[in-house]
């Protein structure tokens, strides 16, 4: 008996969800399927705050706002990170702009559309008994990366006090800025740039900010330090993909800077720091240093240009707005998608 019942309960549940949607079009219901959110693969090649709003976009759901379901992969150097977009393995990428620049020089169809960080907003960190930055005479200074845009900048810096690769201090590629830090502490290299949370670390750890980051700027060290970056054919196959990206991006900008608390809490997350003292002084440090709208600035470009032109003559003969594509950047501004964004 309670056999029959049941299946007399399943069949007409199951003609009333058949005839459900025929009863709301009936009394004038409009019913709106969602379409399924599309999936796209981006890199970050930093685990600090300048890539939280990536991190925030995806938390927050704001990719998936504007249709996106964004799987982010984390590539500790800006330049296998290029790699990958030119492979077709990632199709977004937030990277330095050094190894964007060196990639174009060479040929490859890749473009910058936002700017994440304009000028190189890193502090440069030495070990305790380092003075002076002539102190630095042969000594070890560790980057990501040769070609990278702690490379690029590293050198403009200690060139501003007469130091020449090579011939006054050594470069050691060491990858993040992880392992940075730690080579750092354990007194393996003698220098580095450090940027938040790892700098706030240092200074814990006794490391001396030999350079602030306030001084990065009155030094003349502009650069395109963090861009979005994809490669010519993404953009023209999947502009709509591409924009809606963006949009949710910005959306993950803006909420760094609306809110302290979901900003930590993400970059806690996400770097795997625990302690809650660094990660509220890494915000208070640097979160101002993310660009509010994706500007792109041509002088951040023609800084590395300036470096790469010592050694490649392509370099010499490019002109930086070559490196961008302004279009979907220009494209939100004019629709009034950024100024609504921080209007409300």
């Amino acid at each position: 008996m309670i056999g029959k019942l049941r299946r007399r309960r399943s069949y007409w549940i199951s003609v009333f969800l058949v005839f459900l949607p025929l009863l709301l079009l009936t009394l004038g219901v409009g019913v709106r399927l969602l379409p399924a959110a599309e999936r796209l693969t981006s890199a970050h090649s930093a685990l600090n705050i300048l890539t939280v709003p990536l991190w925030l976009a995806k938390e927050k759901g704001f990719f998936l706002k504007h249709g996106l379901e964004v799987e982010s992969i984390y590539i500790p150097s800006g330049t296998l990170a290029v790699q990958a977009l030119l492979s077709g393995d990632i199709r977004i990428a937030l990277v330095a702009g050094s190894p964007v620049v060196n990639a174009n020089l060479r040929g490859a169809p890749v473009r910058i559309i936002a700017g994440n960080t304009n000028f190189y907003p890193s502090a440069f960190f030495s070990t305790p008994d380092i003075k002076d930055p002539l102190d630095l005479r042969g000594k070890k200074i560790a980057v990501t990366r040769v070609g990278s845009s702690s490379y690029v900048a590293t050198v403009i810096l200690l060139s501003k006090f007469g130091l020449e690769e090579g011939k006054d201090y050594t470069i050691v590629q060491l990858g993040s800025t992880q392992n940075r830090l730690v080579a750092l502490t354990k007194g393996m290299i003698q220098g580095t740039t450090l940027s938040a949370p790892e700098s706030v670390m240092a200074t814990d750890a006794g490391m001396k900010a030999l350079i602030p980051a306030s001084e990065m700027k009155k030094l003349g060290v502009a650069i395109q330090h963090q861009a979005i970056a994809v490669t010519e054919k993404f953009l023209r196959e999947s502009r709509s993909r591409v924009k809606s990206f963006l949009m949710g991006y910005l959306e993950g900008v803006r909420e760094v800077y609306r809110s302290k608390e979901a900003t930590v809490q993400v970059l806690g997350k996400y770097t795997r720091i625990a302690d809650q003292q660094i990660l509220s002084r890494s915000y208070d440090e640097s979160y101002e240093v993310i660009d509010k709208e994706g500007t792109l600035i041509e002088e951040g470009i023609q800084v590395i240009l300036r470096e790469l032109g010592k050694t490649d003559p392509r370099a010499v003969k490019a002109q930086p707005g070559q490196f961008f594509d302004r279009s979907l950047i220009e494209e939100l501004s004019r629709e009034g998608f950024i100024k609504a964004l921080w209007s409300r």
